[in-house]
């Protein structure tokens, strides 16, 4: 019955985002929906990416293993949120772009353009990785699939739904995560205080030798790079951007990003709890702190509200999967497939931007088979400072100081950025 009800309920959310799919067109309709939406869809599409395994199983899986660290990243979103909403949003939303490299491109160049955007892709990639082996942790969870079977399933799942819906796609998805995701960590949240007996109660019940609910066993260094990682990497990804792009004004664009800069904090809050709780009842979980809430949800609820739940959770992973594959998409053929002519005249542009997601998609399975066993976060947090890297300190300088984006020393400091950052990320 767990099962079933668990396939039964993805089944019925997949076919209504296979059925968005029939509406997508063009290239436009599919990258930026025609500059069309509302500031609640704007948020949707924002929600449904950023939100997503990171914010709920890597969320309490860093609860658990490091306390009050596992925040970071959805205070961090939130934060990020709100800076875009009256720093940037207007800027990006007036400029009339689909990719925020195409945007740079503008001020520095098209080989900057060239470069920012294979930065930036890589980096969303990285965190596509992520989303992958937080899929993973729930099919082994309600299914017991191995490693070979979770993962083939996953990018089945995940190019379901970026390669039928586009950004419209991605904004239902959002949509119908946001309301799922509040349930379903909300319940849990009040579930693990209840059996826990209460906040005071759980903290007593934590190891003793590790200070949970500072950043002293997390590494405050670690901590604080990144925070500003999160920062970074929020405003550069452009699958946020493209959310401001597709707004239908500036008004739409900035209310988007406030409304998620409101929503995704306690979302973090939620998360901590219920990791703290599972860290002092069930020790037991140890090395498998990836599996942490599927671990949670299986044996707290009934069968059918567990699989119901799990589900949901599913959604929110190949949600936040699937919009980071459309950003990656959107760049490789805005910014490098829309050059060559002769290749868009043999192909049609909606079926080109699919093959090209696809193509993200596959490649991002060879990468999961060397990295099962890392953690859910490190992927995330790698992957925003790559993104925050390569376009952050352009995207700054072009919206505040446009009359010297043309010195030499700003361009080699854009070009040097990201390189500084990957040597220090290795050593």
């Amino acid at each position: 019955m767990y099962q079933l009800t668990f396939i039964i309920t993805f089944i019925i959310i997949s076919l209504l985002t296979v059925r968005r799919g029939t509406k997508v067109k063009s290239a436009a309709d599919f990258s930026i929906a025609r500059g069309s939406l509302p500031f609640t869809r704007v948020s949707w599409i924002i929600i449904g990416t950023l939100v997503g395994g990171v914010s709920t199983i890597g969320t309490v899986q860093t609860a658990y293993t490091h306390g009050i660290a596992a925040c970071i990243f959805t205070f961090g979103s939130g934060i990020s949120c709100f800076l875009l909403g009256c720093l940037f949003a207007k800027a990006l939303r007036e400029e009339g772009v689909i990719t925020v490299s195409e945007f740079l491109g503008k001020y520095f160049g098209e080989k900057f353009r060239h470069y920012s955007s294979i930065l930036n892709s890589s980096g969303m990639f990285l965190h596509v990785v992520g989303q992958f082996l937080a899929s993973i942790a729930i099919l082994q969870s309600v299914f017991r699939f191995g490693p070979v079977v979770s993962i083939l399933l996953t990018l089945i799942l995940l190019g379901v739904f970026v390669i039928s819906g586009g950004i419209s796609g991605a904004g239902l998805i959002g949509q119908i995560k946001f309301f799922m995701l509040y349930m379903i960590m909300l319940v849990c949240a009040g579930l693990a205080l209840y059996k826990g007996g209460g906040l005071n109660e759980i903290i007593s019940r934590l190891p003793q030798d590790l200070d949970m609910l500072s950043f002293a066993a997390y590494g405050r260094k670690t901590a604080a790079i990144d925070m500003l990682s999160m920062l970074a990497g929020v405003l550069s990804t452009q699958i946020y951007l493209q959310a401001i792009f597709s707004a239908k004004n500036v008004k739409e664009a900035r209310n988007g990003a406030f409304l998620s800069a409101t929503v995704i904090p306690p979302i973090g809050v939620l998360g901590l709890i219920v990791g703290l709780y599972l860290r002092g009842s069930f020790p037991e979980i140890g090395e498998h702190a990836a599996q942490a809430l599927p671990f949670f949800i299986y044996h707290s609820f009934p069968p059918v509200i567990a699989a119901f739940f799990s589900a949901g959770i599913l959604l929110i992973v190949l949600g936040t999967g699937a919009g980071l594959t459309l950003g990656v998409t959107t760049n490789i053929y805005n910014d490098f497939l829309c050059t060559h002519k002769g290749l868009l005249q043999k192909n049609n542009p909606v079926r080109l931007l699919r093959i090209t997601a696809l193509a993200v998609l596959i490649l991002a399975t060879i990468l999961v088979f060397t990295g099962l066993d890392t953690t859910i976060l490190k992927w995330s947090y790698l992957s925003m400072g790559l993104r925050g890297s390569a376009v952050f300190a352009g995207l700054f300088v072009a919206v505040f100081f446009k009359k010297n984006h043309q010195s030499r020393f700003i361009l080699l400091s854009l070009y040097l950025i990201p390189i500084i950052y990957i040597v220090l990320s290795l050593v």
